[in-house]
């Protein structure tokens, strides 16, 4: 401790009567001085000139003594002290000190009759306490709770007149709701304290000198008055963390300010009964204000929804960007999907306006990727493989754009947890119902309908249901032509549904229940007054073509707490169906029972280093019913690897000795994976991994291995790259003893990918990969005869002899959505072939189109509105002219004569589709309104090619002309 003052006091006027005389011989004499030879007098005092303080101890500190230790000191000729007596003391050990202190004292010395002598005195030191300074902390908790009280504030004044100014201070409270005051002067002091929703109050605390005093005040809150939840105008979905300022109706004073909750959840207490205005405001929300009244002893309450700025309802939005492995994976954010024209806004449909993807007819859903067949491509839902991703006649996706979470599109080089694929992959992740509350949605437009409903059915168990439905089979008739009408009736049809069960047992486990299916039909009944079209052998006089799929899945995700491992498993039964029926004896059908079992298993081994292995089995069982006439096969046809890839009509001569069959033929596919992320620095990841097949139907096992990396150069530029070999198995049919070749072999294709990733702006991509495709193995038809194990020749049907190859470059530059506006620039330089086994040459392949430019772009107007236009410009894809015909009097009919395959192209595709779309926004629910224009300034784009009756005269078959939807839906 530190003293602040030691007082020492010295009274020479009252020195003692006697002092030390100095006799002639030397030796001294005590005694009066008077009575001393030569009358000895006082004639100077001494005078301290040093004095050591004397120490407090912390003992009399403790005990609060104080006071003087009276001493007789004994001062030499010289002025040094040379005894000290304690004549009265203090103890505590003050005595100790004061002696230790005067000891130290020097002195001019004392003279006698004008000579220095010694001399004794009577000498006093004071011992004084200190004064200290104190401190003052505390604590602010709610009296009936004890919570902590952490946004109040704390004010301490001093309420004496011994300092001037007097002493004051004020501090916010910390989180924990503490607060502390140091070095304040000793004395009384009134406290203020203020928080908001408790009553002011004031206490009187006593500081003394060193006291270290804490206390704790409790609060009680005083009665809510005013309470209101916060929802988002249109989906009533809570908003937590919106300013709500209360405003003095009267006086426009600002009063006090809360934010919702966790729950969406404000309320203001001890509010005076009046009228009081009420201020919402958040980023991304229009300011709101209203008007209440607070009654005396009622509590004012009501629900206030916020209108967005700019409503994404359609989908969901994802705020995490998951790391990339592989390269060339494109993904679009949902709230871009739905807003593109021309997809109907399906979010599935996206996929083929990115790099990359050629392409179709405008009756065609097909995905051709990088040169490959649409058949090379493979669609996965959750990790099931499904048939298709699409409806007939290029319509919407199969799934629901509502209950999507992710659309994954990989052209090329991607892992090794997909299979049985040597093009691209569309990888279509959905996301679990909502357990929040209920949930609607529904959509009308001029070829469907869609309705949806999901939510909570207890704390942990969630569903949602999702159907859709054509009605062209019910406009058709009305809207076409009665000419044609007359003499076709066209019956087209389709349906969709999903059904989601989702159990949450803890955070570490979820159990979903997944149940879909689609149906397509399309029905064609020929009413010509002249009969059948055909011969007497077969009798045409429709077209019924049929496709469908109905599955359920099992799938149980495990993600422990400490993310060193997760699981996803997954079980998935159910019947893909294809046909069609033109007579009675020309038809076929195939019913494919699958069966899919996957376990997925991610390790974190370290850091740097996490692992891939999984399990991945199909197997069922396929079912044939066929009956097709005898084929002769044209000679001016061919196929796409031997040099004449069809092109024209003509094919098959129709007769009455065909193919009947009905049988079936099991499929067993397992399949092993294993993949890991290594990352030898930060900068660097590299992906290696390989992939096991078996295919049973043609006992043949594939091992593909597969590596790619990511070299990231700084936080802006990144290099990938990547090789594999990628395997499929020929088509069940393909495979069949009956329909193909038993000894097929499994097709293959080596992927190469270059790229590198920029990112300048954090809105603005640029992504550009180089590719090459080499395809060998493929299965074609050739001409080829075996003999069989009775001797007999027979055609061999098809092979493994075809081979190919696409090569190019891919470029996107896309503006995530930022101030309004996104979009995106996707390019594709590219060249497909296939090689001709004549010529010993590669011809281009049916599906190249070496130039694709798709440009995208949309923006958010005010009051809802939003619009957003696509402008496609295409190079024509190769087709076969015709060189001329032949009378065929067996046919009574011309026939064409080919040239050379694949060696004209149709004209250049060029097209612009817009779309406005426009949203009511009420209370509980959002009405929309849309109008999409396809083709809107009616481009004629050649989609094929027309023959007069001797293929002399020939012109372009036009596309779709401007073609105007209008739709409508609702959400709430």
């Amino acid at each position: 401790m530190k003293y602040l003052q030691l007082i020492i006091a010295l009274s020479l006027a009252s020195l003692p009567a006697t002092a030390l005389a100095q006799q002639d011989d030397g030796s001294a004499q005590e005694g009066p001085a008077q009575q001393q030879a030569g009358a000895a007098r006082l004639t100077k005092a001494p005078e301290l000139l040093e004095a050591p303080e004397a120490d407090y101890t912390q003992e009399a500190v403790d005990a609060g003594i104080e006071g003087a230790v009276q001493l007789e000191l004994t001062i030499s000729a010289t002025g040094e002290v040379t005894k000290v007596e304690v004549l009265s003391g203090l103890g505590y050990g003050l005595d100790e000190a004061a002696v230790a202190a005067a000891k130290k004292f020097v002195f001019s010395p004392a003279e006698v009759n004008n000579q220095p002598a010694a001399v004794s005195l009577n000498f006093a030191i004071d011992f004084s306490l200190p004064i200290m300074p104190a401190i003052f902390r505390g604590r602010l908790v709610e009296l009936e709770t004890d919570a902590i009280i952490d946004d109040a504030t704390v004010g301490i004044e001093y309420q004496g007149d011994e300092y001037d100014p007097a002493p004051r201070a004020q501090m916010s409270v910390k989180e924990d709701g503490s607060f502390s005051f140091e070095g304040v002067p000793p004395g009384t002091y009134r406290v203020d304290l203020s928080a908001p929703g408790y009553p002011d109050r004031a206490e009187i605390v006593e500081l003394g000198s060193g006291d270290e005093v804490e206390v704790a005040y409790r609060f009680t809150k005083a009665p809510v008055n005013l309470r209101g939840e916060v929802r988002e105008s249109g989906t009533r979905t809570p908003l937590a963390g919106i300013e709500v300022r209360v405003i003095d109706a009267n006086t426009n004073e600002e009063l006090s300010t809360e934010y919702s909750d966790a729950d969406a959840i404000f309320s203001f207490r001890d509010l005076a009964p009046g009228k009081y205005r009420l201020i919402f405001g958040a980023d991304g929300y229009e300011t709101f204000s209203e008007e209440v009244e607070v009654k005396e002893g009622e509590v004012t309450g009501g629900v206030f929804y916020l209108r967005a700025e700019y409503y994404d309802e359609f989908t969901v939005k994802t705020t995490a960007r998951r790391e990339e492995t592989e390269i060339s994976r494109k993904r679009i954010e949902l709230d871009e999907l739905r807003r593109i024209p021309g997809t109907g806004g399906d979010a599935v449909r996206v996929v083929q306006n990115l790099p990359g993807v050629a392409r179709p007819s405008y009756v065609s859903g097909s995905l051709i990727v990088r040169g490959a067949s649409p058949e090379d491509t493979k669609v996965f839902l959750q990790g099931d493989s499904i048939p298709l991703v699409f409806h007939f006649l290029g319509g919407p996706a199969v799934i629901s754009s509502e209950m999507l979470e992710a659309v994954d599109f990989y052209p090329g080089n991607f892992s090794t947890y997909y299979g049985r694929a040597t093009g691209g992959i569309v990888a279509l992740r959905t996301r679990s119902p909502r357990e929040d509350r209920f949930h609607g949605f529904a959509e009308v437009d001029l070829i469907d309908a869609t309705a949806q409903f999901e939510g909570p059915i207890t704390e942990n168990l969630s569903f949602a249901l999702s159907a859709r439905r054509s009605y062209i089979d019910t406009v058709l008739p009305v809207l076409a032509p009665e000419e044609l009408t007359d003499q076709v009736t066209v019956s087209p049809r389709y349906y969709d549904y999903q059904g989601w069960l989702t159990w949450r047992a803890n955070k570490e486990n979820k159990l979903e229940l997944f149940l879909y299916g689609s149906d397509d039909t399309v029905a064609t009944i020929f009413d010509d007054d002249d009969g059948p079209i055909g011969n007497a052998d077969v009798q045409i006089e429709g077209l019924s073509f049929s496709q469908l799929f109905h599955r359920g899945q099992l799938r149980w995700e495990w993600k422990p707490a400490n993310e060193a491992i997760e699981n996803e498993a997954l079980v998935s039964f159910g019947l893909n169906r294809a046909g069609f029926d033109l007579a009675e004896n020309l038809y076929f059908f195939a019913d494919y029972y699958q069966t899919q079992v996957r376990n997925d298993l991610k390790i974190n081994v370290a850091d740097n280093l996490n692992l891939r292995v999984g399990a991945d089995l199909q197997f069922g069982n396929v079912d044939y019913r066929l009956e097709v006439p005898r084929q002769d096969a044209d000679p001016g046809r061919g196929n796409g690897a031997t040099g004449a890839e069809g092109g024209g009509p003509g094919g098959f001569a129709i007769s009455k000795n065909g193919i009947i069959t009905q049988q079936s033929a099991p499929l067993l596919q397992p399949a092993f994976y294993i993949e890991a992320n290594y990352k030898p620095i930060e900068a660097l990841k590299l992906t290696p991994g390989v992939r096991i097949d078996h295919y049973g139907d043609i006992a043949r096992t594939s091992v593909s291995p597969r590596f790619s990396t990511r070299l990231k150069l700084n936080d802006e530029l990144l290099l990938k790259g990547g090789v594999g070999l990628f395997t499929q198995p020929p088509l069940p049919n393909e495979s069949d003893k009956e329909l193909g070749n038993p000894n097929l072999d499994f097709e293959s294709a080596i992927h190469y990918a270059l790229g590198a990733e920029w990112r300048p702006l954090e809105y603005l991509e640029v992504d550009t990969t180089l590719f090459y495709r080499s395809m060998f193995d493929l299965v074609d038809s050739t001409n080829a005869v075996v003999e069989n194990a009775q001797g007999e020749v027979e055609n061999l049907l098809l092979d493994n002899n075809a081979k190919g190859r696409a090569y190019g470059l891919e470029l996107m530059v896309r503006h995530r959505p930022q101030n309004n506006l996104f979009g995106w620039v996707a390019y594709t330089l590219s060249r497909a072939e296939r090689f001709n086994q004549k010529t010993e040459s590669y011809d281009l392949f049916r599906y190249d189109q070496t130039h694709i430019l798709s440009l995208v772009a949309g923006y958010n107007l005010p009051f809802q509105i939003d619009i957003s236009g696509r402008f496609r410009l295409v190079t024509g894809s190769p087709y076969t002219p015709i060189a001329g015909a032949v009378w065929d009097a067996d046919q009574d009919r011309y026939q064409p004569v080919y040239g050379r395959p694949l060696s004209a192209r149709k004209s250049t595709f060029h097209q612009l589709d817009v779309r406005i779309d426009k949203k009511f926004v009420f209370d509980s629910f959002i009405l929309g309104a849309y109008i999409e224009v396809l083709n809107a300034y009616n481009a004629v784009n050649e989609e094929g090619r027309s023959n007069n009756f001797n293929y002399r005269e020939s012109g372009p078959v036009p596309g779709l002309p401007i073609i105007p939807t209008l739709g409508v839906n609702g959400r709430f």
